[in-house]
């Protein structure tokens, strides 16, 4: 990509410039010049007065924009090889110089990223991770669809929340009716325009937000749509150039997509099931299906298995509608229907499985669905995959008997209670209990609570009696009279590790019992 004098007049309106002659030379730097100092360069537009361009036009490629119009004839005759735009007289040379000096700034900031995505297309990655890099580096929403305006992929989609139709889109698989008019309206529009870019179109009637779409093309013949909503910052000349080489990576994807095997193909579901299953034990093996698949993963791997209501097992139909509006969502194909469960091997670039935005919206999508997600802890290999689903399998089993009913159960919140419920029954539970904590649950109902109460807000607070009083709205005093009182009565030494961890144990199997008993009741 270059930077020509005609681009560097596009956003020079502000200044009227006038365009005397433009041979369309390459400019990679900005220079001033005056009569007594012009180095001839190649690629330099250099600014200054039409009165000190000197009376003989350098030779080379060479720029100038130049304030008033007393220019010499010589750089208008057809032998002239420079190019030359005017600008009122008066106008400030040094205003003038930062705004091109932006704009080449802005032109190798769009370069860099242009190489970075054409990297990325050379390396064989994924479809997916292009889209990520692409939203990471326009830093608006993406979404991509085919020519029936289905949906392919999207990156950064589950944050617009303020486009029902984005929305739509993601939960649905395909766009409204109404949505189709509209587009259909704006590409007439376009066929009308001037714009010298016919593969855009800019879609502002039925949206919140404008939204800029490439139509990506195979020699004349289209094959998706990638759109681009202005969400976060409006889009810029610059961004439509990085969407430009995006679309163009991305027909590479396409074109490529039926000589490889995509996470969703049947091969590549086998694999995964035949991973979960332990058929597939031999790390060699598993590496060598990887590479023969063309399976590729970002470097961070959670299972999420979607426990389903009952009136999904009678509905085939709705299983897999679900399992669409999750591929959506989650913008990854490796979803897997397993053991009555949806199972999604979600890979992520970090440690990071969701924004607090994306919690919220998976949340609100899992209470539309009427369905639960157990979520395993992250693993950096596919070996991991049997545990990790038993992972997410447990969290949701052990939130079951504790009657909670959290739609996003995470095994990383349920690994103590697992522990405890796998390995003991009720009532062998009450052998863990610290035994002062024993005699006084045989208290009378005032007195135990008001110690039990007091014991858990003291090492809660790393026993800080002043930290403890102020949590508990408690007097210093009174507080203090009452760890010494419990002390007194049951020989607890809250100096020791040992014995606060044996407490906090107690409580948390205390807390487990009463839920299990409440549930039962």
């Amino acid at each position: 990509m270059t930077l020509t004098l005609t681009r560097i007049v596009h956003h020079l309106e502000a200044y009227s410039p006038d365009i005397i002659k433009d041979c369309d030379y390459p400019i990679s730097a900005v220079r001033f010049f005056s009569k007594r100092e012009l180095s001839v360069e190649q690629g330099v537009l250099f600014i200054g007065s039409a009165k000190e361009l000197p009376p003989i036009p350098p030779v080379g490629q060479i720029s100038f924009i130049v304030t008033g119009k007393s220019v010499p004839e010589s750089y208008l005759c057809p032998e002239a090889g420079c190019t030359l735009v005017t600008v009122p007289d008066g106008t400030d040379p040094h205003q003038l110089c930062n705004t091109v000096w932006k704009l080449l700034e802005e032109e190798v900031h769009t370069s860099k990223n242009i190489l970075k995505l054409l990297k990325v297309k050379k390396s064989k990655t994924t479809l997916q991770e292009l889209m990520d890099l692409g939203y990471e580096i326009l830093g608006n929403p993406l979404l991509l669809v085919d020519v029936s305006l289905c949906f392919i992929a999207h990156a950064g989609g589950n944050s617009s929340s303020q486009e029902p139709l984005w929305e739509w889109t993601l939960s649905k698989g395909y766009v409204s009716d109404q949505y189709i008019n509209q587009i259909h309206m704006d590409m007439m529009e376009d066929l009308t325009s001037d714009s010298p870019r016919d593969d855009f179109i800019w879609e502002k009637g039925i949206l919140n937000h404008s939204q800029l779409v490439y139509k990506i093309n195979d020699n004349g013949k289209p094959l998706a749509y990638l759109k681009v909503l202005a969400l976060n910052k409006p889009i810029s000349r610059s961004d439509e150039d990085i969407v430009e080489a995006l679309g163009n990576c991305i027909l590479y994807f396409l074109l490529e997509s039926t000589n490889t095997y995509t996470p969703s193909s049947p091969l590549a579901e086998s694999f995964f099931i035949a991973l979960l299953n332990e058929k597939l034990y031999d790390e060699d093996a598993i590496e060598e299906r990887i590479h023969q698949f063309n399976i590729k993963l970002y470097d961070y791997i959670t299972i999420l298995v979607i426990e389903l209501a009952e009136d999904y097992m009678q509905d085939v139909n709705k299983i897999y509608m679900l399992k669409r509006v999750l591929q959506n969502f989650l913008a990854r194909n490796t979803i897997i229907y397993y053991k009555g469960c949806l199972v999604a091997v979600f890979d992520t670039k970090t440690d990071t499985l969701f924004t607090e935005s994306d919690y919220r919206q998976f949340h609100g999508l899992l209470e539309k669905q009427n369905c639960r997600a157990g979520i395993s802890y992250t693993c950096r290999n596919l070996y991991s995959l049997p545990e990790q689903f038993s992972q997410a399998v447990s969290a949701l089993n052990t939130s079951w008997k504790l009657h909670h009913r959290n739609r996003i159960v995470r095994y990383s919140d349920y690994l103590l209670q697992h522990i405890f419920l796998n390995y003991a029954d009720r009532e062998s539970l009450n052998y863990l209990i610290h035994p002062a904590i024993t005699e006084i649950w045989k208290m009378d109902t005032d007195k135990r609570d008001l110690f039990l109460e007091t014991i858990r807000g003291y090492i809660n607070s790393g026993t800080e009696i002043s930290t403890a009083s102020k949590k508990m709205y408690l007097n210093y005093n009174t507080l203090k009279y009452r760890i010494n009182r419990i002390v007194e009565m049951t020989g607890l030494d809250f100096t020791d590790a040992q014995t606060i961890f044996r407490l906090q144990l107690s409580f948390m199997i205390l807390d487990m019992k009463k839920q299990m008993l409440s549930g039962d009741s």
